[in-house]
């Protein structure tokens, strides 16, 4: 069950990496939402992201992976 619980700064600096980062990796597709994040709220604009750390950090190692072939 995915846990939603970190700001983008938090799993950001938890991970190690950057905010544009992780905006990169959600338009490029890398990140999706319901998976790696969720919108808190509802009829926003620009919404307050929840992000699951862990579906984060293992997106991010499988892409390294697939880099290093």
């Amino acid at each position: 069950m995915a846990d939603f619980t970190m700001t983008t700064r938090e799993v950001a600096d938890r991970l190690r990496t950057s905010d544009s980062t992780l905006r990169r990796l959600r338009r490029e597709g890398v990140l999706k939402p319901g998976t790696h994040f969720r919108a808190q709220g509802t009829g926003t604009v620009k919404p307050v992201l929840l992000w699951d750390a862990a579906a984060v950090d293992a997106a991010l190692a499988q892409r390294s992976r697939r880099a290093l072939r």
